[in-house]
C-alpha cells in the first residue's frame, strides 16, 4: 500500500511538472526522483524476509534502473556492478537518495555538449566494508563548485549518511576525467 501511495505521489508530481515554469519543473522532477527512490526502498522491504535489513547492491541497482528510465539520454551507458551488502533501512534510505541525486545530476549535466559517455555505479564489498562509487566521464564540476553544495538537500542527506552510517565521502572532479564520488562504509 505504501509503495502504491508513493507511486501516486510521484505521478502527481510529474503531472504538476508539466504545468510548471521551467525552473519549478526541474525542482518537481528532482522531488519525483527522490520519492521514486523511497518507493523502491519500500518495495524492497515488502518483499524481503529480513524487514530490518536491505541488500544495498540490489537496492542501488533498482534505483539506477529507475533513474536511467526516467532521464534516459541516448549515447549514455550505465556501467553497473553491485555486490550483496546487507544494511539497515536507516543506511539504505540516505544512500539511495544520494545515489539517485548523483545519477540524475550526471545524466543532466555531465555530458553537456557531448554525444554520450559512461556513468558508473559500483557497490563493491571488501573485507573491511563496502565502497559505493558513482562516477561519470563527463565534463566535471564547474570551476570552484563542490559536491554536495552547502545549503542544498543533497548536502543534508550526505551529512545524515556520514553521521548515521559513519560513511566517508570522497569527491574528485576534473574537466578531463569527469566526477567521481566514493562512499565508504566500514564494517
Amino acid at each position: 500500500r505504501v509503495k502504491n501511495n508513493l507511486q501516486m505521489i510521484t505521478a502527481l508530481i510529474r503531472m504538476e511538472t508539466r504545468n510548471a515554469a521551467v525552473s519549478d519543473g526541474k525542482r518537481f522532477e528532482r522531488l519525483a526522483g527522490r520519492v521514486d527512490a523511497l518507493s523502491i526502498l519500500y518495495q524492497t522491504l515488502s518483499t524481503d524476509e529480513l524487514k530490518d535489513e536491505v541488500d544495498l547492491g540490489v537496492y542501488l541497482s533498482q534505483i539506477a534502473s529507475a533513474v536511467m528510465a526516467s532521464h534516459a539520454v541516448e549515447g549514455i551507458r550505465l556501467d553497473l556492478k553491485v555486490d550483496t551488502y546487507p544494511v539497515s533501512v536507516n543506511v539504505a534510505m540516505p544512500t539511495g537518495l544520494v545515489v539517485n541525486e548523483l545519477l540524475t545530476n550526471a545524466l543532466k549535466h555531465a555530458f553537456a555538449g557531448r554525444d554520450g559517455g559512461t556513468i558508473t555505479l559500483h557497490s563493491i564489498v571488501t573485507g573491511d566494508g563496502c565502497r559505493v562509487i558513482i562516477a561519470d566521464d563527463g565534463v566535471g564540476l564547474p570551476p570552484g563548485e563542490t559536491w554536495p553544495k552547502r545549503g542544498k538537500l543533497g548536502a543534508l542527506i550526505a551529512r545524515s549518511l556520514t553521521e548515521n552510517a559513519k560513511a566517508q565521502f570522497h569527491v574528485r572532479s576534473s574537466t578531463s576525467e569527469g566526477t567521481t564520488v566514493t562512499i565508504v562504509f566500514k564494517r
